[in-house]
């Protein structure tokens, strides 16, 4: 069940929820099903109003007429599960485990606007306590910690991965492949394994990154999703093109086939956001930036869309950094990765300050002044108090 509607278990009914927010009942019960995760500003601005939640907790400006869609459904899927949870304390209770699950999303969106370090100790804390709670649990409830454990696990090896915790980061990678296998949720577990295949092949393992990702998609059921074979043949052919190997494109037409494919359906638990055509693009752009392609870089860049968190995008900005090198522009290729690196030194990303390092050491001795600036940067890390 998506988050956003998990809240209607807590005693109203269906047909209670629909009438106070003035919608039907088979909208109600399309999102109760999961069959409806980006509902409407209209049916969100509803909900709101009826079940008594401020518009601003759920993603709403106050004034309906500035309201930015894209943020709106960013946020919907974490914040209302949390403002309807809170608003109806008398009529239920939600699981614990969907507690946890909806304090997982908020980490997961703090993430993008936070620095790692600020945000392990307490993500740490959050997997620790969903490990005690599955020690006494049993039967259904089980089940359904072991995939909020799973998510949990998953995004602390993101931020360990961020941190440049090799080791932290496999771990947890590991732990959240076995609890979503333990769990039976083939989704999930594809989920996870493809991220930690990601993070092998970002972290110079592209050759068990590949393998990690390859295995992620022969176990995902025939049922699976438009979005996860997409995803899981952009990754596949990232990995490719770490290892030089330019059948890699053919992975992205791949992907952009299994989309059309599957273009009227939406979003799919635990892909929060949408993995859409501006998203492949992006894809493509890293891989013919490592495969040396700069004008099929370029012109896959000019078709993504630029990331919604700050490390994100620095991540993808080092790549544009390379391809812009391997088309001779080294001015604003150097300009461009010092660009990233304050970011990554705004956010304690090591991972975003890592790929600068790297793609400056692959750029050689180059003496023009974007390049000496470069290098200013880079030396902070070994300046600063």
């Amino acid at each position: 069940m998506c988050h956003s509607a998990r809240f209607f278990d807590a005693g109203l009914s269906q047909t209670q929820i629909a009438a106070l927010a003035g919608i039907s009942q088979s909208q109600v019960s399309r999102l109760v099903n999961g069959q409806n995760r980006e509902p409407g500003m209209r049916t969100v601005g509803a909900l709101a109003a009826g079940l008594g939640i401020p518009r601003h907790i759920v993603g709403l400006a106050d004034d309906d007429r500035s309201e930015d869609n894209t943020y709106r459904r960013q946020f919907l899927a974490g914040a209302l599960g949390t403002a309807s949870a809170a608003a109806l304390p008398a009529r239920g209770q939600i699981g614990d485990e969907e507690l946890l699950r909806v304090s997982t999303l908020t980490y997961r969106r703090l993430e993008q606007h936070t620095p790692s370090a600020s945000l392990l100790a307490v993500v740490t804390a959050h997997l620790a306590l969903a490990r005690s709670m599955l020690e006494p649990a049993t039967g259904g409830q089980r089940t359904r910690l072991l995939a909020a454990l799973a998510e949990i696990a998953g995004l602390a090896g993101w931020l360990c991965a961020d941190r440049n915790d090799a080791p932290g980061a496999r771990s947890h990678y590991q732990m959240a492949v076995r609890a979503s296998r333990t769990a039976g949720h083939p989704l999930l577990a594809s989920y996870m394994q493809g991220s930690l295949g990601q993070y092998a092949f970002s972290a110079g393992d592209p050759a068990q990154g590949l393998r990690l990702i390859r295995d992620a998609d022969a176990r995902l059921p025939r049922s699976a999703p438009a979005i996860a074979r997409a995803w899981l043949a952009c990754l596949e052919g990232v990995a490719l093109a770490h290892l030089g190997d330019r059948t890699a494109l053919a992975l992205v037409d791949h992907a952009e086939r299994h989309l059309d494919a599957g273009a009227h359906q939406e979003p799919a638990w635990p892909w929060v956001f949408r993995f859409d055509a501006s998203k492949v693009a992006a894809h493509r752009a890293v891989i013919a930036s490592r495969l040396g392609l700069p004008a099929v870089a370029s012109a896959a860049f000019d078709r993504a869309a630029s990331p919604t968190s700050p490390k994100q995008a620095a991540l993808t900005s080092v790549e544009y950094a390379r391809a812009l090198a391997a088309g001779g522009d080294l001015e604003q290729a150097c300009e461009v990765a010092a660009t990233a690196y304050d970011t990554g030194r705004k956010f304690g990303s090591e991972r975003v300050r890592v790929a600068v390092r790297d793609l400056r050491a692959q750029l050689g001795a180059v003496s023009i002044p974007a390049a000496a600036a470069l290098d200013d940067r880079l030396m902070t890390s070994y300046t600063d108090a």
